[in-house]
């Protein structure tokens, strides 16, 4: 995703390719975009009143509030496959804390399907060489985006989004004329379940699931958009 234009009709030409956005009257109210709209400052003191264990990272190009969780998020353990002994290293694994907070808010909806872990492929991707000094980037470039890939239940249960979603490309997955996995397993079930809580709740700005293209077929990615009023579930 690589929209920067906020103009509606800048966007809707943007992702004129099957993403066109949705512009809802009440979107100011959302928690993706009170989320979105947090200075820094509140969003450290947010993290800390939740009792959310984590750290500042050092100065990551494109993020503006990075930090290393060390901890669950809302009851739900998010990492990479790197070893404990890499993870405090790895860019990879940088969030923007505004993405942090909205993990938070998804976390009930997880518990409530006994989900304790996620492993993502990754929240922080560095820039490219040549990127602007000081500027703030979107979705992956931004630390503002996740890529969610396999739910682990306490009993050691997992839902694989790759092996599991049972998704159809261009496909519908929530809301009006959405169409259910095929085959509907409980597994796939499940993962809809999930992945279209989320989107009723609001909590990110874009969703996209192995319904969008082939490059998302293993795994559901979340993103927290700043200074927008749409919202992308694909």
């Amino acid at each position: 995703v690589a929209v920067k234009a906020h103009h509606p009709s800048r966007v809707k030409r943007r992702h004129a390719r099957g993403k066109q956005p949705e512009f809802p009257a009440d979107a100011g109210s959302s928690r993706a975009c009170q989320i979105a709209a947090l200075e820094p400052a509140a969003c450290y003191a947010e993290l800390e009143h939740r009792g959310l264990h984590f750290r500042k990272a050092a100065p990551s190009p494109g993020v503006r509030e990075p930090v290393r969780l060390e901890g669950p998020v809302g009851g739900v353990l998010y990492r990479t496959d790197y070893p404990d002994t890499k993870r405090r290293t790895v860019p990879i694994e940088v969030f923007d804390c505004r993405l942090v907070l909205a993990l938070a808010e998804l976390g009930p909806i997880l518990t409530a399907h006994d989900i304790t872990e996620v492993r993502i492929f990754s929240a922080w991707r560095p820039p490219p060489r040549g990127f602007p000094d000081g500027k703030f980037g979107n979705a992956h470039t931004g630390g503002l985006a996740a890529d969610l890939r396999l739910f682990t239940k306490s009993d050691g249960t997992e839902l694989s989004v790759l092996k599991d979603s049972h998704g159809r490309i261009g496909a519908v997955p929530c809301g009006a004329g959405a169409v259910p996995p095929s085959p509907e397993t409980p597994a796939a079930r499940e993962l809809r379940a999930i992945y279209c809580a989320a989107a009723d709740a609001r909590l990110f700005h874009v969703l996209l699931s192995p319904n969008f293209n082939v490059p998302h077929q293993n795994h559901f990615h979340v993103e927290v958009r700043p200074g927008v009023r749409w919202f992308i579930v694909r």
